[in-house]
Order: structure tokens, then C-alpha cells, then sequence
């Protein structure tokens, strides 16, 4: 019952959120959306900040989700990461909250949207570390820092996407994971493979 209500009201939360933004929304709100009490929030949730990390955790799960159901164990690791950060932006771009948030930072620099969007993307390139670090430990690839070249191939990938779209014409899904797996991706994971074939000799 107690976990049902506070599906409830996160539901709500992430619906407030998503309206009015990080700041504009308010725990009256909240409340109203889902029916209930002010004071029944307040037994779930200490505060604002709090009720938002839940909203937040939930999106960090979806993210992974997402992530998860791009991965196929047949295709080599560079095609899974450019595949899957394709289906992550197309989340976001679709996903209000992240939208309203994006917005918030942009307009008025709202600190907590700010902080909230940059945990979205350590938990993306965080995802991208694991696949990384699996694929090494399973003999596939070598890379001497997972984490810094989960970030590079981030970067990379998003300023493809994102950035270049705003200059020229947006490329399309099969080209991006062409090219990224042809000249971006695969170029810096198969010098780290070159690196593991010399050292084994």
C-alpha cells in the first residue's frame, strides 16, 4: 500500500516536473496532481530535493533500460555503443522532464536542473564504461582507462549528432553508426587492440 502511494506521488512529481520545471514546481502541486494530501507527500518525501532524486532515479533506470536492449552479444562493441547511444538520445529527445530541464538551464540557469542533467550524463557514460570494461575483460578489446574512453566516445558521439545538427543537415541513424564505427569508435578501440597483439608477442 505504502510503496503503491509512493509510486503515486513520484508519478505525479515526474508529471509537475515536467509542467513546470525544477523550480516552478512545488509540493502543493504535487499533492494536487496525485490527489492527495500535502502532508501524505511529506511521509514519502522529506523535501522537494528529495521527491526530485526519486523522479531522477527513475529516469537513470529507463536510461539503462534502454541501454540494455541495444546491446546484442553478437555484434562487435563499437556498433553496441553507437546503436545504443542513438536509442539514448532518441530518449531523451522525447522524454519531457529532460526536455523542461534542458530548457530550465538554458533560460535560467537553474543550478538543480543543471546538476540533474549532468548526472543523466555520467550515468550514460557510465553505462558506456561497463560495456568497455566487460569487452576487456572478455579478451575483445584493451583499453587502459575504460572510464576516460567511455567520456571520449561520449563526446565524440554527441557532437556528431547533437552539434553537427545544428550547423548542417542532421544525418540519419544508419549513417551515424556507419560512420562512427568506421572512423570514430573502431578507430580508437582497434589501436587498443593493436596494443594487446603486441604485447602478446
Amino acid at each position: 500500500m505504502l510503496q503503491n502511494k509512493r509510486e503515486m506521488i513520484v508519478k505525479a512529481a515526474a508529471s509537475s516536473f515536467s509542467m513546470f520545471g525544477y523550480k516552478k514546481t512545488t509540493i502543493d502541486q504535487v499533492a494536487k496532481l496525485a490527489n492527495i494530501g500535502k502532508g501524505t507527500v511529506y511521509t514519502s518525501f522529506e523535501s522537494k530535493e528529495n521527491l526530485f532524486e526519486a523522479v531522477l532515479e527513475q529516469i537513470l533506470q529507463e536510461i539503462q533500460h534502454v541501454f540494455d536492449n541495444s546491446i546484442d552479444p553478437e555484434k562487435e562493441v563499437e556498433e553496441n555503443i553507437s546503436v545504443a547511444l542513438y536509442e539514448i538520445l532518441t530518449y531523451r529527445k522525447q522524454h519531457q522532464l529532460l526536455l523542461k530541464l534542458s530548457q530550465e538551464v538554458s533560460t535560467i540557469g537553474s543550478a538543480n536542473a543543471k546538476q540533474a542533467l549532468e548526472k543523466v550524463e555520467k550515468f550514460i557514460i557510465e553505462c558506456i564504461q561497463r560495456l568497455l570494461e566487460t569487452a576487456k575483460n572478455n579478451g575483445k578489446i584493451n583499453v587502459d582507462d575504460p572510464h576516460i574512453t567511455a567520456f571520449v566516445i561520449y563526446k565524440l558521439y554527441m557532437a556528431v549528432t547533437v552539434e553537427y545538427s545544428e550547423i548542417y543537415e542532421p544525418l540519419g541513424k544508419d549513417e551515424i553508426v556507419r560512420l562512427f564505427n568506421k572512423h570514430l569508435t573502431r578507430g580508437i578501440l582497434s589501436k587498443n587492440r593493436s596494443q594487446s597483439l603486441s604485447s602478446k608477442q
